[in-house]
């Protein structure tokens, strides 16, 4: 199968290596779609310091089943997205349901080769149904989840103020989940653009402009 390899800073290489064996309780999943995160962009341009070279990247993921655990409902051809963080389930933090505070955590794409490939042998309790969601959409849903978490986390209330500091694509979920709560959100970035499209398609009540352009106004 084909994969698309970081060598080191700087270069990719599309190499051949064999179809991955599923160990015991993994899925085997075909990769459909692959977000382009800014941690991707970090291991290109060696700003990354969480990796050794060479990395596949990519760990925005959707694709479809092609073998499955007995037992986990899922089914060959079921489309589904991909929880990217690999948590060990025996660690005190894991007890404890808090799985993001694994203490042997393994992130897809940075501790471990991610999903720019055609094939993924993968937890079977990572990989989950997307139901009606599309494989575009379904790509989308892990940094959609992490500004939900954020916003649950913050206990935010309807009518209350808050503020969202950086509109990149985990700056934009925790505007929408935000308003979703019926809260007035204020938004500050360094850049015009993404300010006007959290006005003209997020909802955003008001925007702040950050930076030294800023500070001369």
């Amino acid at each position: 199968m084909k994969a698309l390899i970081c060598d080191e800073p700087g270069r990719l290489s599309v190499i051949d290596r064999p179809e991955p064996e599923p160990a015991p309780g993994e899925a085997l999943v075909r990769i459909r779609r692959v977000g382009v995160c800014g941690t991707d962009y970090h291991i290109f341009q060696g700003n990354q310091p969480y990796l050794a070279y060479p990395r596949v990247m990519g760990h925005e993921l959707s694709g479809t089943v092609e073998t499955a655990p007995e037992g986990s409902g899922l089914t060959p051809g079921q489309a589904v997205y991909v929880v990217p963080y690999l948590s060990c389930g025996a660690c005190q933090a894991c007890r404890r349901g808090l799985t993001n505070a694994c203490q042997a955590i393994s992130v897809l794409g940075v501790h471990r080769d991610g999903g720019m490939t055609e094939l993924l042998a993968l937890p079977a309790r990572n990989v989950i149904p997307a139901g009606n969601v599309s494989l575009d959409d379904a790509a989308m849903i892990e940094f959609l989840a992490i500004g939900a978490h954020g916003v649950k986390r913050g206990g935010i209330k309807a009518d209350e103020r808050v503020l969202v500091v950086g509109s990149g694509p985990i700056g934009m979920a925790a505007i929408i989940f935000a308003k979703a709560r019926g809260t007035h959100v204020t938004v500050m970035d360094t850049r015009a653009d993404r300010l006007a499209f959290t006005i003209d398609r997020l909802g955003a009540d008001q925007v702040l402009t950050a930076g030294a352009e800023a500070e001369e106004e």
